[in-house]
Protein backbone atom coordinates (compact mmCIF):
# COMPACT_ATOMS: atom_id res chain seq x y z
CA UNK A 1 0.00 0.00 0.00
CA UNK A 2 1.44 3.40 -0.94
CA UNK A 3 1.98 5.79 1.96
CA UNK A 4 -0.87 8.12 0.93
CA UNK A 5 -3.45 5.31 0.92
CA UNK A 6 -2.33 4.33 4.40
CA UNK A 7 -2.48 7.93 5.62
CA UNK A 8 -6.00 8.48 4.26
CA UNK A 9 -7.23 5.20 5.77
CA UNK A 10 -5.80 6.09 9.18
CA UNK A 11 -7.38 9.53 8.97
CA UNK A 12 -10.79 8.06 8.08
CA UNK A 13 -10.57 5.48 10.88
CA UNK A 14 -9.79 8.22 13.41
CA UNK A 15 -12.67 10.41 12.22
CA UNK A 16 -15.09 7.47 12.42
CA UNK A 17 -13.95 6.82 15.98
CA UNK A 18 -14.42 10.48 16.95
CA UNK A 19 -17.89 10.91 15.45
CA UNK A 20 -18.99 7.71 17.17
CA UNK A 21 -17.92 9.17 20.54
CA UNK A 22 -19.67 12.47 19.73
CA UNK A 23 -22.85 10.72 18.61
CA UNK A 24 -22.60 11.96 15.01
CA UNK A 25 -23.65 9.48 12.32
CA UNK A 26 -25.78 9.43 9.17
CA UNK A 27 -24.39 11.36 6.20
CA UNK A 28 -21.06 12.21 7.83
CA UNK A 29 -20.33 8.57 8.54
CA UNK A 30 -21.33 7.60 5.00
CA UNK A 31 -19.01 10.21 3.48
CA UNK A 32 -16.03 9.08 5.54
CA UNK A 33 -16.65 5.46 4.53
CA UNK A 34 -16.93 6.56 0.87
CA UNK A 35 -13.57 8.33 1.05
CA UNK A 36 -11.87 5.31 2.61
CA UNK A 37 -13.28 3.00 -0.05
CA UNK A 38 -12.40 5.38 -2.87
CA UNK A 39 -8.80 5.79 -1.66
CA UNK A 40 -8.45 2.02 -1.35
CA UNK A 41 -9.54 1.50 -4.98
CA UNK A 42 -8.27 4.73 -6.55
CA UNK A 43 -6.05 4.46 -9.60
CA UNK A 44 -4.22 7.38 -11.15
CA UNK A 45 -4.89 7.76 -14.86
CA UNK A 46 -2.06 9.01 -17.07
CA UNK A 47 -3.31 9.61 -20.64
CA UNK A 48 -0.71 9.41 -23.41
CA UNK A 49 -1.81 11.95 -26.01
CA UNK A 50 -0.61 13.22 -29.36
CA UNK A 51 -1.41 13.40 -33.05
CA UNK A 52 -2.07 10.23 -35.04
CA UNK A 53 1.18 8.38 -35.75
CA UNK A 54 3.11 10.46 -33.19
CA UNK A 55 4.41 7.26 -31.61
CA UNK A 56 2.13 6.78 -28.59
CA UNK A 57 1.68 3.02 -29.01
CA UNK A 58 5.36 2.58 -29.86
CA UNK A 59 6.34 4.39 -26.66
CA UNK A 60 4.03 2.24 -24.51
CA UNK A 61 5.23 -0.97 -26.19
CA UNK A 62 8.83 0.05 -25.45
CA UNK A 63 7.90 0.64 -21.83
CA UNK A 64 6.16 -2.74 -21.54
CA UNK A 65 8.85 -4.59 -23.44
CA UNK A 66 6.18 -6.13 -25.68
CA UNK A 67 4.44 -5.48 -28.99
CA UNK A 68 0.94 -5.78 -27.55
CA UNK A 69 -0.40 -2.47 -28.85
CA UNK A 70 -0.70 -2.39 -32.65
CA UNK A 71 1.23 0.47 -34.23
CA UNK A 72 -0.06 0.18 -37.79
CA UNK A 73 -3.71 1.01 -37.12
CA UNK A 74 -5.61 3.68 -39.01
CA UNK A 75 -7.34 6.64 -37.34
CA UNK A 76 -10.66 4.86 -37.86
CA UNK A 77 -9.53 1.84 -35.80
CA UNK A 78 -8.05 3.75 -32.86
CA UNK A 79 -9.56 3.36 -29.41
CA UNK A 80 -8.69 4.69 -25.96
CA UNK A 81 -7.05 1.78 -24.14
CA UNK A 82 -6.25 1.61 -20.41
CA UNK A 83 -3.36 -0.64 -19.36
CA UNK A 84 -3.82 -2.48 -16.04
CA UNK A 85 -1.66 -5.04 -14.29
CA UNK A 86 -3.28 -8.44 -13.81
CA UNK A 87 -1.99 -12.01 -13.32
CA UNK A 88 -4.30 -12.95 -16.23
CA UNK A 89 -4.12 -11.52 -19.76
CA UNK A 90 -7.43 -10.32 -21.25
CA UNK A 91 -9.24 -7.27 -22.63
CA UNK A 92 -12.54 -5.66 -21.64
CA UNK A 93 -14.15 -3.43 -24.28
CA UNK A 94 -16.72 -1.05 -22.78
CA UNK A 95 -19.77 0.01 -24.81
CA UNK A 96 -21.77 3.23 -24.47
CA UNK A 97 -24.47 1.39 -22.50
CA UNK A 98 -21.73 0.13 -20.12
CA UNK A 99 -21.95 -3.43 -21.41
CA UNK A 100 -18.60 -5.19 -21.65
CA UNK A 101 -17.28 -7.52 -24.36
CA UNK A 102 -14.31 -9.67 -23.40
CA UNK A 103 -11.43 -10.39 -25.79
CA UNK A 104 -8.30 -12.46 -25.53
CA UNK A 105 -5.05 -10.49 -25.50
CA UNK A 106 -4.22 -11.96 -28.93
CA UNK A 107 -7.49 -10.56 -30.32
CA UNK A 108 -6.49 -6.93 -30.08
CA UNK A 109 -6.52 -6.56 -33.86
CA UNK A 110 -10.12 -7.73 -33.91
CA UNK A 111 -10.91 -5.20 -31.19
CA UNK A 112 -9.44 -2.30 -33.14
CA UNK A 113 -11.40 -3.31 -36.24
CA UNK A 114 -14.55 -2.92 -34.12
CA UNK A 115 -13.37 0.26 -32.38
CA UNK A 116 -16.45 2.26 -33.38
CA UNK A 117 -18.63 0.00 -31.17
CA UNK A 118 -16.84 0.96 -27.95
CA UNK A 119 -16.12 3.92 -25.69
CA UNK A 120 -12.79 2.57 -24.49
CA UNK A 121 -10.98 -0.67 -23.64
CA UNK A 122 -9.21 -2.01 -20.57
CA UNK A 123 -6.20 -4.19 -21.34
CA UNK A 124 -5.16 -6.43 -18.44
CA UNK A 125 -1.64 -7.82 -18.68
CA UNK A 126 0.72 -9.86 -16.54
CA UNK A 127 3.50 -7.36 -17.09
CA UNK A 128 6.11 -6.43 -14.47
CA UNK A 129 6.37 -2.83 -15.71
CA UNK A 130 2.64 -2.28 -15.14
CA UNK A 131 3.02 -3.72 -11.65
CA UNK A 132 6.05 -1.52 -11.11
CA UNK A 133 4.22 1.73 -11.90
CA UNK A 134 0.99 0.97 -10.00
CA UNK A 135 -1.29 2.73 -9.08
CA UNK A 136 -0.59 4.60 -12.34
CA UNK A 137 -2.72 3.48 -15.28
CA UNK A 138 -1.46 4.50 -18.72
CA UNK A 139 -4.09 5.25 -21.36
CA UNK A 140 -3.20 5.02 -25.03
CA UNK A 141 -5.45 7.74 -26.44
CA UNK A 142 -6.71 8.05 -30.04
CA UNK A 143 -4.77 10.55 -32.11
CA UNK A 144 -5.89 14.17 -32.30
CA UNK A 145 -6.79 13.59 -35.93
CA UNK A 146 -8.94 10.49 -35.37
CA UNK A 147 -12.52 10.67 -36.65
CA UNK A 148 -14.65 13.00 -34.53
CA UNK A 149 -16.87 10.32 -33.03
CA UNK A 150 -13.91 8.24 -31.77
CA UNK A 151 -11.94 11.27 -30.64
CA UNK A 152 -14.86 12.87 -28.78
CA UNK A 153 -15.67 9.61 -26.99
CA UNK A 154 -12.11 9.57 -25.64
CA UNK A 155 -12.19 13.25 -24.70
CA UNK A 156 -15.43 12.87 -22.77
CA UNK A 157 -14.24 9.73 -21.01
CA UNK A 158 -10.88 11.16 -19.93
CA UNK A 159 -11.18 14.97 -20.08
CA UNK A 160 -10.76 15.44 -16.33
CA UNK A 161 -9.72 11.95 -15.20
CA UNK A 162 -6.05 12.31 -16.00
CA UNK A 163 -3.88 13.16 -12.99
CA UNK A 164 -0.86 13.73 -15.25
CA UNK A 165 -0.40 13.75 -19.04
CA UNK A 166 2.30 12.35 -21.28
CA UNK A 167 2.19 14.44 -24.47
CA UNK A 168 3.96 13.40 -27.67
CA UNK A 169 5.03 15.55 -30.59
CA UNK A 170 7.05 14.03 -33.41
CA UNK A 171 10.41 15.46 -34.50
CA UNK A 172 8.72 15.79 -37.88
CA UNK A 173 6.39 18.48 -36.44
CA UNK A 174 9.36 20.60 -35.37
CA UNK A 175 7.25 22.95 -33.25
CA UNK A 176 4.23 23.21 -30.97
CA UNK A 177 1.41 23.42 -33.48
CA UNK A 178 -1.74 25.46 -32.87
CA UNK A 179 -3.66 22.24 -32.33
CA UNK A 180 -1.17 20.95 -29.76
CA UNK A 181 -1.14 24.35 -28.04
CA UNK A 182 -4.91 24.12 -27.56
CA UNK A 183 -4.59 20.60 -26.09
CA UNK A 184 -1.96 21.80 -23.65
CA UNK A 185 -4.15 24.74 -22.64
CA UNK A 186 -6.98 22.30 -22.01
CA UNK A 187 -4.73 20.15 -19.79
CA UNK A 188 -3.47 23.23 -17.96
CA UNK A 189 -7.03 24.50 -17.54
CA UNK A 190 -7.82 21.45 -15.41
CA UNK A 191 -4.80 22.10 -13.20
CA UNK A 192 -2.88 19.09 -14.50
CA UNK A 193 0.85 18.83 -15.14
CA UNK A 194 2.42 17.24 -18.22
CA UNK A 195 5.69 16.15 -19.78
CA UNK A 196 6.28 16.74 -23.48
CA UNK A 197 8.16 13.96 -25.27
CA UNK A 198 9.67 14.55 -28.69
CA UNK A 199 9.09 11.18 -30.33
CA UNK A 200 11.05 9.56 -33.15
CA UNK A 201 14.19 11.33 -31.91
CA UNK A 202 16.25 8.44 -33.29
CA UNK A 203 15.41 9.69 -36.81
CA UNK A 204 17.46 12.88 -36.35
CA UNK A 205 21.07 13.60 -35.38
CA UNK A 206 21.58 14.36 -31.68
CA UNK A 207 22.53 17.96 -32.39
CA UNK A 208 19.29 18.57 -34.29
CA UNK A 209 17.26 16.89 -31.52
CA UNK A 210 18.95 19.04 -28.87
CA UNK A 211 17.98 22.18 -30.82
CA UNK A 212 14.39 20.93 -31.04
CA UNK A 213 14.29 20.29 -27.28
CA UNK A 214 15.50 23.84 -26.65
CA UNK A 215 12.94 25.24 -29.11
CA UNK A 216 10.02 23.32 -27.56
CA UNK A 217 11.13 24.29 -24.05
CA UNK A 218 11.20 27.94 -25.06
CA UNK A 219 7.72 27.71 -26.54
CA UNK A 220 6.31 26.11 -23.38
CA UNK A 221 7.90 28.82 -21.25
CA UNK A 222 6.64 31.63 -23.49
CA UNK A 223 3.12 30.30 -24.08
CA UNK A 224 2.33 28.69 -20.73
CA UNK A 225 4.90 30.16 -18.31
CA UNK A 226 5.46 26.51 -17.45
CA UNK A 227 8.53 24.50 -16.54
CA UNK A 228 7.10 21.27 -17.95
CA UNK A 229 9.97 19.02 -19.04
CA UNK A 230 10.71 18.41 -22.71
CA UNK A 231 12.28 14.98 -23.25
CA UNK A 232 13.55 13.32 -26.47
CA UNK A 233 12.29 9.77 -27.02
CA UNK A 234 13.83 7.33 -29.45
CA UNK A 235 14.26 3.59 -28.93
CA UNK A 236 14.72 3.47 -25.16
CA UNK A 237 11.99 3.32 -22.52
CA UNK A 238 14.30 4.74 -19.85
CA UNK A 239 13.05 8.33 -20.08
CA UNK A 240 9.34 7.49 -19.95
CA UNK A 241 9.93 5.13 -17.02
CA UNK A 242 11.97 7.80 -15.23
CA UNK A 243 9.17 10.32 -15.81
CA UNK A 244 6.54 8.00 -14.31
CA UNK A 245 8.72 7.04 -11.35
CA UNK A 246 9.50 10.70 -10.64
CA UNK A 247 5.81 11.49 -10.25
CA UNK A 248 4.99 12.22 -6.61
CA UNK A 249 2.15 9.70 -6.36
CA UNK A 250 1.61 10.39 -2.67
CA UNK A 251 1.22 14.10 -3.35
CA UNK A 252 -1.32 13.43 -6.11
CA UNK A 253 -3.30 11.10 -3.85
CA UNK A 254 -3.37 13.50 -0.93
CA UNK A 255 -4.39 16.36 -3.23
CA UNK A 256 -7.43 14.38 -4.40
CA UNK A 257 -8.73 13.76 -0.87
CA UNK A 258 -7.42 16.71 1.12
CA UNK A 259 -10.24 19.14 0.39
CA UNK A 260 -12.99 16.60 0.99
CA UNK A 261 -11.53 15.51 4.33
CA UNK A 262 -11.18 19.13 5.43
CA UNK A 263 -14.85 19.69 4.60
CA UNK A 264 -15.82 16.72 6.76
CA UNK A 265 -13.60 17.91 9.63
CA UNK A 266 -15.26 21.32 9.36
CA UNK A 267 -18.71 19.75 9.56
CA UNK A 268 -17.75 17.67 12.61
CA UNK A 269 -16.24 20.70 14.37
CA UNK A 270 -19.38 22.76 13.67
CA UNK A 271 -21.68 20.03 14.96
CA UNK A 272 -19.64 19.52 18.14
CA UNK A 273 -19.48 23.26 18.78
CA UNK A 274 -23.25 23.46 18.43
CA UNK A 275 -23.68 20.56 20.85
CA UNK A 276 -21.40 22.27 23.36
CA UNK A 277 -23.21 25.60 22.99
CA UNK A 278 -26.60 23.92 23.28
CA UNK A 279 -25.54 22.00 26.38
CA UNK A 280 -25.13 25.30 28.19
CA UNK A 281 -28.66 26.50 27.35
CA UNK A 282 -31.99 25.52 28.82
CA UNK A 283 -34.17 23.02 26.98
CA UNK A 284 -36.65 25.66 25.79
CA UNK A 285 -33.88 27.72 24.19
CA UNK A 286 -32.60 24.64 22.40
CA UNK A 287 -36.10 23.77 21.17
CA UNK A 288 -36.51 27.30 19.81
CA UNK A 289 -33.33 26.95 17.74
CA UNK A 290 -34.42 23.55 16.40
CA UNK A 291 -37.86 24.93 15.51
CA UNK A 292 -36.31 27.83 13.59
CA UNK A 293 -34.09 25.38 11.69
CA UNK A 294 -37.18 23.40 10.69
CA UNK A 295 -38.84 26.63 9.54
CA UNK A 296 -35.76 27.55 7.54
CA UNK A 297 -35.76 24.21 5.76
CA UNK A 298 -39.34 24.88 4.67
CA UNK A 299 -38.39 28.39 3.50
CA UNK A 300 -35.52 26.96 1.44
CA UNK A 301 -37.87 24.49 -0.23
CA UNK A 302 -40.40 27.20 -1.06
CA UNK A 303 -37.69 29.43 -2.50
CA UNK A 304 -36.37 26.59 -4.64
CA UNK A 305 -39.90 26.03 -6.00
CA UNK A 306 -41.04 29.63 -6.43
CA UNK A 307 -37.83 31.29 -7.65
CA UNK A 308 -36.39 28.44 -9.71
CA UNK A 309 -37.31 29.79 -13.14
CA UNK A 310 -36.24 33.36 -12.44
CA UNK A 311 -32.88 32.28 -10.98
CA UNK A 312 -32.32 29.75 -13.75
CA UNK A 313 -32.92 32.30 -16.51
CA UNK A 314 -30.91 35.01 -14.79
CA UNK A 315 -27.78 32.90 -14.45
CA UNK A 316 -27.93 30.95 -17.70
CA UNK A 317 -28.46 34.03 -19.92
CA UNK A 318 -25.24 35.66 -18.70
CA UNK A 319 -23.33 32.39 -19.05
CA UNK A 320 -24.52 31.82 -22.63
CA UNK A 321 -23.43 35.35 -23.60
CA UNK A 322 -19.98 34.82 -22.09
CA UNK A 323 -19.60 31.44 -23.76
CA UNK A 324 -20.55 32.70 -27.21
CA UNK A 325 -18.21 35.67 -26.87
CA UNK A 326 -15.32 33.36 -25.89
CA UNK A 327 -16.02 31.06 -28.85
CA UNK A 328 -16.26 33.99 -31.27
CA UNK A 329 -12.89 35.35 -30.16
CA UNK A 330 -11.25 31.92 -30.41
CA UNK A 331 -12.59 31.39 -33.94
CA UNK A 332 -11.47 34.81 -35.18
CA UNK A 333 -7.97 34.31 -33.77
CA UNK A 334 -7.78 30.99 -35.66
CA UNK A 335 -9.04 32.39 -39.00
CA UNK A 336 -5.78 31.93 -40.94
CA UNK A 337 -5.29 28.41 -39.59
CA UNK A 338 -8.83 27.38 -40.55
CA UNK A 339 -8.55 29.04 -43.97
CA UNK A 340 -5.45 27.00 -44.77
CA UNK A 341 -7.30 23.79 -43.90
CA UNK A 342 -10.48 24.74 -45.78
CA UNK A 343 -8.75 25.44 -49.10
CA UNK A 344 -7.34 21.91 -49.10
CA UNK A 345 -10.91 20.61 -49.31
CA UNK A 346 -10.42 18.40 -46.23
CA UNK A 347 -13.83 18.77 -44.59
CA UNK A 348 -13.07 16.15 -41.92
CA UNK A 349 -10.00 18.04 -40.78
CA UNK A 350 -11.93 21.34 -40.78
CA UNK A 351 -14.62 19.65 -38.70
CA UNK A 352 -12.02 18.39 -36.24
CA UNK A 353 -10.28 21.74 -35.91
CA UNK A 354 -13.53 23.70 -35.44
CA UNK A 355 -14.66 21.14 -32.88
CA UNK A 356 -11.37 21.54 -31.03
CA UNK A 357 -11.42 25.35 -31.03
CA UNK A 358 -15.02 25.57 -29.88
CA UNK A 359 -14.58 22.89 -27.20
CA UNK A 360 -11.48 24.46 -25.65
CA UNK A 361 -13.12 27.91 -25.62
CA UNK A 362 -16.27 26.54 -23.99
CA UNK A 363 -14.26 24.58 -21.43
CA UNK A 364 -12.36 27.69 -20.41
CA UNK A 365 -15.48 29.84 -20.20
CA UNK A 366 -17.54 27.34 -18.20
CA UNK A 367 -14.75 26.60 -15.73
CA UNK A 368 -14.32 30.30 -15.10
CA UNK A 369 -17.99 31.12 -14.63
CA UNK A 370 -19.57 28.16 -12.80
CA UNK A 371 -17.91 28.97 -9.49
CA UNK A 372 -19.21 32.54 -9.65
CA UNK A 373 -22.73 31.31 -10.40
CA UNK A 374 -22.63 28.86 -7.49
CA UNK A 375 -21.68 31.71 -5.16
CA UNK A 376 -24.48 33.90 -6.49
CA UNK A 377 -27.03 31.12 -6.04
CA UNK A 378 -25.80 30.61 -2.47
CA UNK A 379 -26.32 34.31 -1.73
CA UNK A 380 -29.87 34.04 -3.09
CA UNK A 381 -30.64 31.12 -0.80
CA UNK A 382 -28.96 32.68 2.23
CA UNK A 383 -31.70 35.34 2.26
CA UNK A 384 -34.07 32.61 3.45
CA UNK A 385 -31.88 32.07 6.53
CA UNK A 386 -31.84 35.63 7.89
CA UNK A 387 -34.32 34.80 10.67
CA UNK A 388 -32.34 31.71 11.67
CA UNK A 389 -29.14 33.77 11.72
CA UNK A 390 -30.74 36.22 14.16
CA UNK A 391 -31.98 33.39 16.38
CA UNK A 392 -28.55 31.74 16.51
CA UNK A 393 -26.95 35.05 17.46
CA UNK A 394 -29.63 35.98 20.01
CA UNK A 395 -29.34 32.57 21.69
CA UNK A 396 -25.53 32.87 21.56
CA UNK A 397 -25.26 29.56 19.71
CA UNK A 398 -23.21 30.83 16.73
CA UNK A 399 -22.20 34.45 16.17
CA UNK A 400 -21.24 33.89 12.50
CA UNK A 401 -23.87 31.29 11.66
CA UNK A 402 -25.01 32.48 8.22
CA UNK A 403 -21.56 33.19 6.81
CA UNK A 404 -20.26 29.87 8.15
CA UNK A 405 -23.01 27.72 6.66
CA UNK A 406 -22.89 29.59 3.32
CA UNK A 407 -19.13 29.05 3.13
CA UNK A 408 -19.59 25.33 3.72
CA UNK A 409 -22.19 25.03 0.98
CA UNK A 410 -20.08 26.94 -1.55
CA UNK A 411 -16.96 24.92 -0.76
CA UNK A 412 -18.80 21.64 -1.15
CA UNK A 413 -20.37 22.55 -4.49
CA UNK A 414 -17.29 24.06 -6.10
CA UNK A 415 -14.97 21.13 -5.39
CA UNK A 416 -14.26 19.64 -8.79
CA UNK A 417 -12.91 16.38 -7.47
CA UNK A 418 -15.93 15.19 -5.50
CA UNK A 419 -15.74 11.57 -4.40
CA UNK A 420 -19.46 10.79 -4.35
CA UNK A 421 -22.16 11.25 -6.96
CA UNK A 422 -24.21 13.65 -4.82
CA UNK A 423 -23.64 16.42 -7.34
CA UNK A 424 -24.58 14.30 -10.36
CA UNK A 425 -27.97 15.30 -11.77
CA UNK A 426 -30.42 12.53 -12.51
CA UNK A 427 -30.69 13.48 -16.16
CA UNK A 428 -31.44 10.19 -17.92
CA UNK A 429 -35.18 10.74 -17.60
CA UNK A 430 -34.83 14.31 -18.81
CA UNK A 431 -33.19 13.20 -22.02
CA UNK A 432 -35.59 10.29 -22.43
CA UNK A 433 -38.47 12.77 -22.44
CA UNK A 434 -36.73 15.71 -24.09
CA UNK A 435 -37.75 17.11 -27.46
CA UNK A 436 -35.16 16.52 -30.18
CA UNK A 437 -32.71 19.41 -30.56
CA UNK A 438 -34.05 22.13 -32.82
CA UNK A 439 -31.92 21.71 -35.91
CA UNK A 440 -33.19 23.04 -39.23
CA UNK A 441 -34.48 19.83 -40.77
CA UNK A 442 -37.45 17.51 -40.78
CA UNK A 443 -38.76 16.11 -37.50
CA UNK A 444 -37.73 12.55 -38.34
CA UNK A 445 -34.22 13.72 -39.20
CA UNK A 446 -33.99 15.66 -35.94
CA UNK A 447 -35.01 12.61 -33.96
CA UNK A 448 -32.45 10.45 -35.73
CA UNK A 449 -29.68 12.96 -35.14
CA UNK A 450 -30.61 13.40 -31.51
CA UNK A 451 -30.49 9.63 -31.07
CA UNK A 452 -27.01 9.65 -32.57
CA UNK A 453 -25.60 12.08 -29.97
CA UNK A 454 -27.69 10.95 -26.97
CA UNK A 455 -24.93 8.60 -25.71
CA UNK A 456 -22.57 11.58 -25.57
CA UNK A 457 -25.09 13.55 -23.49
CA UNK A 458 -25.74 10.77 -21.00
CA UNK A 459 -22.07 9.92 -20.79
CA UNK A 460 -21.27 13.41 -19.56
CA UNK A 461 -23.49 12.96 -16.55
CA UNK A 462 -22.20 9.48 -15.76
CA UNK A 463 -18.67 10.87 -15.64
CA UNK A 464 -19.60 13.76 -13.37
CA UNK A 465 -18.50 12.20 -10.12
CA UNK A 466 -14.92 12.29 -11.38
CA UNK A 467 -15.05 15.56 -13.34
CA UNK A 468 -17.41 17.80 -11.43
CA UNK A 469 -19.92 20.35 -12.64
CA UNK A 470 -17.77 21.80 -15.40
CA UNK A 471 -17.45 18.43 -17.13
CA UNK A 472 -21.13 17.72 -16.61
CA UNK A 473 -22.02 20.91 -18.42
CA UNK A 474 -19.46 20.74 -21.21
CA UNK A 475 -20.24 17.24 -22.46
CA UNK A 476 -23.88 17.80 -23.43
CA UNK A 477 -22.82 21.00 -25.20
CA UNK A 478 -20.09 19.05 -27.00
CA UNK A 479 -22.82 16.69 -28.18
CA UNK A 480 -24.55 19.66 -29.78
CA UNK A 481 -21.32 20.71 -31.49
CA UNK A 482 -20.93 17.21 -32.93
CA UNK A 483 -24.40 17.57 -34.35
CA UNK A 484 -24.38 20.94 -36.05
CA UNK A 485 -20.80 21.60 -37.22
CA UNK A 486 -20.97 19.24 -40.24
CA UNK A 487 -24.17 20.99 -41.37
CA UNK A 488 -22.56 24.41 -41.18
CA UNK A 489 -19.37 23.62 -43.10
CA UNK A 490 -20.89 21.11 -45.51
CA UNK A 491 -20.01 21.95 -49.09
CA UNK A 492 -17.59 24.74 -48.15
CA UNK A 493 -14.62 23.24 -50.00
CA UNK A 494 -16.65 22.45 -53.11
CA UNK A 495 -17.91 26.05 -53.36
CA UNK A 496 -14.51 27.38 -54.36
CA UNK A 497 -13.02 24.45 -56.22
CA UNK A 498 -11.22 25.53 -59.36
CA UNK A 499 -10.48 29.12 -58.33
CA UNK A 500 -6.90 30.40 -58.44
CA UNK A 501 -5.26 29.69 -55.10
CA UNK A 502 -5.03 33.25 -53.75
CA UNK A 503 -8.57 34.12 -54.89
CA UNK A 504 -9.82 30.90 -53.33
CA UNK A 505 -8.04 31.72 -50.07
CA UNK A 506 -9.59 35.18 -49.94
CA UNK A 507 -13.08 33.84 -50.58
CA UNK A 508 -12.76 31.02 -48.05
CA UNK A 509 -11.45 33.43 -45.42
CA UNK A 510 -14.43 35.68 -46.05
CA UNK A 511 -16.84 32.74 -45.97
CA UNK A 512 -15.48 31.57 -42.63
CA UNK A 513 -15.57 35.00 -41.05
CA UNK A 514 -18.87 36.23 -42.48
CA UNK A 515 -20.93 33.04 -42.64
CA UNK A 516 -19.43 30.07 -40.79
CA UNK A 517 -18.38 31.77 -37.54
CA UNK A 518 -21.68 33.66 -37.15
CA UNK A 519 -23.55 30.41 -37.91
CA UNK A 520 -21.67 28.61 -35.13
CA UNK A 521 -22.36 31.40 -32.66
CA UNK A 522 -26.02 31.55 -33.69
CA UNK A 523 -26.40 27.80 -33.26
CA UNK A 524 -24.76 27.98 -29.84
CA UNK A 525 -27.20 30.70 -28.81
CA UNK A 526 -30.11 28.59 -30.05
CA UNK A 527 -29.10 25.23 -28.65
CA UNK A 528 -27.03 25.79 -25.51
CA UNK A 529 -29.74 27.45 -23.37
CA UNK A 530 -31.84 24.27 -23.25
CA UNK A 531 -28.95 22.18 -21.94
CA UNK A 532 -27.51 24.97 -19.81
CA UNK A 533 -30.84 25.93 -18.23
CA UNK A 534 -31.30 22.37 -17.09
CA UNK A 535 -27.79 22.27 -15.64
CA UNK A 536 -28.24 25.59 -13.82
CA UNK A 537 -31.54 24.24 -12.50
CA UNK A 538 -29.66 21.25 -11.10
CA UNK A 539 -27.08 23.59 -9.54
CA UNK A 540 -29.86 25.59 -7.89
CA UNK A 541 -31.46 22.43 -6.56
CA UNK A 542 -28.08 21.21 -5.31
CA UNK A 543 -27.43 24.47 -3.44
CA UNK A 544 -30.84 24.19 -1.77
CA UNK A 545 -30.24 20.54 -0.90
CA UNK A 546 -26.81 21.32 0.55
CA UNK A 547 -28.27 24.04 2.78
CA UNK A 548 -31.01 21.65 3.85
CA UNK A 549 -28.50 18.89 4.60
CA UNK A 550 -26.39 21.23 6.71
CA UNK A 551 -29.47 22.39 8.65
CA UNK A 552 -30.59 18.82 9.30
CA UNK A 553 -27.14 17.85 10.63
CA UNK A 554 -26.99 20.89 12.88
CA UNK A 555 -30.57 20.45 14.06
CA UNK A 556 -29.72 16.88 15.04
CA UNK A 557 -26.59 18.07 16.86
CA UNK A 558 -28.52 20.65 18.90
CA UNK A 559 -31.49 18.36 19.45
CA UNK A 560 -29.25 15.65 20.90
CA UNK A 561 -28.70 17.88 23.93
CA UNK A 562 -32.40 18.05 24.90
CA UNK A 563 -32.39 14.47 26.20
CA UNK A 564 -29.38 15.24 28.37
CA UNK A 565 -31.26 18.05 30.09
CA UNK A 566 -33.33 15.46 31.94
CA UNK A 567 -30.25 13.61 33.17
CA UNK A 568 -28.05 14.32 36.16
CA UNK A 569 -25.54 17.13 36.33
CA UNK A 570 -22.76 14.53 36.46
CA UNK A 571 -23.96 12.94 33.21
CA UNK A 572 -24.15 16.32 31.50
CA UNK A 573 -20.68 17.31 32.65
CA UNK A 574 -19.24 13.96 31.55
CA UNK A 575 -20.80 14.37 28.13
CA UNK A 576 -19.52 17.95 27.86
CA UNK A 577 -16.00 16.84 28.78
CA UNK A 578 -16.16 14.08 26.20
CA UNK A 579 -17.29 16.54 23.50
CA UNK A 580 -14.47 18.95 24.31
CA UNK A 581 -11.93 16.14 24.08
CA UNK A 582 -13.32 15.01 20.71
CA UNK A 583 -13.34 18.61 19.49
CA UNK A 584 -9.65 18.96 20.35
CA UNK A 585 -8.85 15.67 18.62
CA UNK A 586 -10.72 16.59 15.42
CA UNK A 587 -9.04 19.99 15.32
CA UNK A 588 -5.71 18.20 15.57
CA UNK A 589 -6.67 15.90 12.67
CA UNK A 590 -7.80 18.96 10.70
CA UNK A 591 -4.41 20.61 11.29
CA UNK A 592 -2.56 17.50 10.14
CA UNK A 593 -4.61 17.35 6.92
CA UNK A 594 -3.91 21.04 6.28
CA UNK A 595 -0.22 20.29 6.61
CA UNK A 596 -0.46 17.91 3.64
CA UNK A 597 1.16 19.68 0.72
CA UNK A 598 -1.45 21.40 -1.41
Amino acid sequence: MIEARKKIKECCDLLLEKINIAGISGDTEDQINAIEKSARLQQLVVPVVGAFSSGKSTMINKLLGTSTLPVDITPETSLAAELHYSPENFIEAVKENEEIDRYGINEIKTLTENAAKYLYAKIYMNNERLLEIEPLVLVDMPGFDSPLDIHNKAIMAYLDRGCYYIVLSSVEEGTITKSLERRLREIEGYGRDFSLFISKANLRPKEAVDKLVSHFQGQITDIFQSKAPVVPFGNSADEILKCLKNMDINKVFLKIYRGWLLEICGDIITEINLQISASKKDAETVRLAVKEMENSIEKLRKKADSDLDSMKNRYSVSLVNDMVTEVGGALESSLEELTGIAITGNKDELNRRLNEIVRVALTSSIQEKLGDITRQISVDFSESLQDLDRVMKDLELDENYLSNITGKVEATLTMLNGLTSNNVPAMDNFYENAEPLQIESQVTEKAAKFAAIKPYLNMGYKAASAGGLATVTINPILGIIILFLPEIIGGLAKLFAGDPKEKQKEKVRSMLSVEVFPSIKRKLREEIPGVLNEQVKVMIQNVGEQYEEQLKKQSQAINSQIALKSGSIEESEAKLKKLNNVLADVKKIDGEIRAWEK
